[in-house]
């Protein structure tokens, strides 16, 4: 009897472990802080070649940033190493007809957090105070 079910026990296991889990990917479920409490998305983060993690964040329902501040245009993805120090990863491709934003970049940190700006330009070389989304990650 045992042994008829053991395929099936395997199947199911496979199914509830779900792709990725285990083997190099990580997933996150993230909302917006108090500056976008609405926002939500998710953050993906996988093992690539030579040890770098690959972020995407995957992101919707976002307010547009002329509507959360005097002269913020745009959004920008931060890397925070754990001593505090932030790290530009780049500008978020952000839709305002559907609220959507998406970024995608790499960095070689295992143990970091990710942060997401509302800046006044693309340009800028540290986060500002007009944080929608934060999400500490660690790998491995």
């Amino acid at each position: 009897m045992l042994r008829h079910l053991a395929p099936w026990l395997i199947l199911v296991s496979l199914l509830i472990a779900g792709p990725g889990c285990g083997g190099g990917s990580w997933s996150y479920q993230i909302v917006g802080t108090q500056r976008d409490p609405g926002a939500q998305g998710r953050l993906q983060v996988e093992r690539i070649e030579g040890g770098n993690r690959l972020v995407t964040a995957s992101l919707e329902h976002m307010t547009p940033p002329t509507r959360l501040g005097a002269n913020l245009t745009t959004y920008v993805m931060w890397f925070r190493d754990p001593r505090g120090q932030s790290t530009k990863a780049g500008v978020l491709e952000y839709d305002e007809g559907s609220r959507t934003g998406r970024a995608t970049a790499t960095t070689p940190m295992t143990r970091f957090t990710v942060l997401i700006t509302a800046e006044r330009v693309p340009d800028v070389v540290g986060p500002s105070e007009n944080v929608v989304f934060t999400q500490s990650v660690e790998t491995d």
